[in-house]
């Protein structure tokens, strides 16, 4: 499903990661705004059920972005829900 990364692009992406996580002041507290979200908790299963054409739009959508397709599909319905909750 996924592509592979140039592996400069690769090389590179984890040389910021860990020059980023070296500059990292964890001392400091976290700035206004920021959410913190325990994604390992317990979690319930959701199951959708699709035509093999709406499965593969949504598949192709995920490899062009480079996520995998539970990944993009959550982050929509919950996208969604934010939208639905504030529209109350």
């Amino acid at each position: 499903m996924g592509k592979n990364l140039d592996p400069h692009e690769a090389r590179a992406a984890r040389e910021d990661a860990r020059r980023l996580e070296a500059e990292a002041d964890t001392g400091e507290p976290y700035p206004d705004g920021t959410v913190i979200r325990r994604p390992n908790r317990a979690s319930r299963m959701f199951n959708v059920r699709l035509s093999e054409e709406q499965f593969a739009a949504i598949q192709e959508i995920a490899e062009r972005q480079h996520l995998p397709m539970s990944t993009m599909a959550r982050a929509w319905l919950l996208d969604r829900l934010d939208e639905e909750r504030r529209a109350s």
